[in-house]
């Protein structure tokens, strides 16, 4: 352990750059950078938004004296120190988009009853400006390390991670020895189910104008609208309500030639779709209500529900679990029309125990029985390191040294990181057992992917210590 660092003077530096870390991570919160690919250009193979934070990022990096690097705009990074071996800070600095329902604006962060709120507030920019501030905190306190520290920010991590398994696979930039990737929890995640995105068709109906929801497929869409004609809204309400379908709005269309029915449910991470209420399957449920008793013609679109209800994926044929990471989990994440047909985009986290190809061939198989077939997918492999390992050990360690807490295990969860592609890297924190719940805010606000994404102000400077302590013992122990 260097000699210039103590656990009192540590803190007293926090709290004494409490305020300027807020008012700095506000200023990250206000880049609106969604990930589109679609929107690619030389430079900036994400869009214009994304590129304009790594920008901002990188000049923020520069500003303060730090040696920065642009990887072709995939990612970047902001380094301290000339070590020839490295340990590395992973982050990502784009988020999902903003969706429905903000009580607050989502890219003009505020700060109330302890927590911050902004989109991307935690999930990922809070970890990003954390590790550039530990970097602040070393060199200002003359810690030299045997070991360059840098910090690596990728701009797709919410759209499959494409932006690091490039970094990597075309030498965009350096790969540190050994990296702690910073988007999940404390103490150390040992393993991560694998991530199958797969797209359908479903056939539409003489009935049906439109339906729409959602925006990722890895976010619980709370909203979905249901288009239909050859009814009156007064009637499809009465339906809908007789068989005890609730929260949902009817009104004219525009045009007076059909009603829009708009379903509410309960946002949030598509890695616990069971915690949530998928408008998209609502909606579904109802068009097969108004199309049994108003005898509408929808199409297949009824048949969603059957396939989608079980967020386990029983209806398809997939459902499955182990012991290491828990039970396969399913969300329809986004519907929207093509054509005569509707896409639903969806998201599954399969158990490291499993295969994703025997996944998409039983879905293929099982689907049709729905009248829907499978346009596209990819498939993510699961990760996994020993629990009983050196590494895991080593991070458990120095997690219950620095906060006494010995209850909390390694665990396993269905949310994917940058561990999948970055080599050598394992998810540790920076999220809290036990952190302040978000309380104040209406049930559903405040996840990571829902609306009003809020981050406890003290558990993220709690993280801020064990990273900064964690990297100068890492640096001893590599």
């Amino acid at each position: 352990m260097s000699a210039n660092f103590s656990r009192e003077e540590l803190d007293h530096w926090t709290q004494e750059h409490r305020v300027q870390m807020i008012e700095e991570l506000k200023d990250w919160v206000r880049h609106p950078s969604v990930s589109r690919a679609d929107l690619a250009a030389p430079g900036a193979p994400y869009g214009p938004d994304c590129r304009k934070m790594l920008d901002y990022a990188l000049k923020r990096g520069a500003e303060e004296g730090f040696d920065v690097q642009n990887a072709n705009g995939y990612a970047g990074s902001i380094s301290y120190g000339d070590g020839a071996e490295e340990i590395g800070l992973v982050c990502h600095l784009d988020v999902v988009p903003e969706g429905d329902g903000w009580i607050y604006a989502p890219y003009d962060p505020v700060e109330t009853n302890g927590f911050l709120i902004g989109r991307g507030i935690g999930d990922n920019k809070g970890s990003a400006v954390a590790s550039f501030f530990l970097l602040q905190y070393l060199r200002e306190h003359g810690i030299k390390l045997r070991h360059t520290v840098r910090v690596l920010l990728g701009c797709a991590e919410e759209t499959g991670m494409d932006d690091f398994a490039t970094y990597v696979k075309e030498g965009l930039g350096p790969v540190p020895q050994f990296s702690i990737v910073a988007d999940g929890g404390f103490p150390v995640n040992y393993a991560q189910k694998g991530g199958l995105d797969f797209s359908v068709s479903v056939p539409g109906g003489a009935d049906l104008v439109d339906m729409k929801a959602g925006n990722v497929r890895n976010a619980i869409p709370d909203k979905a609208i249901l288009t239909v004609r050859n009814t009156t809204a007064d009637a499809a309400l009465a339906i809908l309500t007789a068989h005890e379908l609730t929260s949902v709005k009817a009104e004219a269309a525009a045009d007076g030639n059909a009603v829009v029915l708009t379903f509410f449910g309960k946002g949030g991470h598509a890695a616990g779709p069971e915690n949530g209420d998928n408008a998209i399957v609502k909606a579904a449920r109802g068009a097969g209500y108004l199309a049994a008793d108003a005898g509408l013609d929808l199409g297949m679109i009824p048949q969603i529900a059957d396939a989608f209800t079980d967020y386990y994926g029983g209806a398809l044929g997939i459902a499955a679990e182990d012991e290491t990471s828990g039970k396969l989990t399913m969300n329809a994440g986004v519907i929207h029309s093509e054509g005569d047909h509707y896409r639903i985009e969806a998201d599954i986290r399969f158990p490291v125990s499993c295969k994703g190809a025997e996944i998409i061939a039983a879905i293929e198989s099982n689907i049709a029985g729905y009248g829907m077939s499978v346009i596209t997918h990819h498939i993510a492999d699961p990760f996994y390191i020993d629990p009983e390992s050196s590494i895991v050990k080593t991070l458990m360690s120095i997690y219950q040294d620095i906060t006494g807490d010995t209850e909390s295990k390694s665990y396993a969860m269905g949310g994917g990181t940058y561990s999948r592609v970055v080599p050598n890297a394992v998810t540790f924190g920076p999220g809290l057992p036990n952190a302040p719940k978000k309380d104040f805010l209406p049930e559903g606000h405040g996840g990571a992917h829902g609306p009003d994404e809020a981050l406890n102000i003290d558990a993220w400077l709690t993280g801020f210590r064990i990273y900064v302590e964690s990297v100068i013992r890492l640096d001893d122990i590599l």
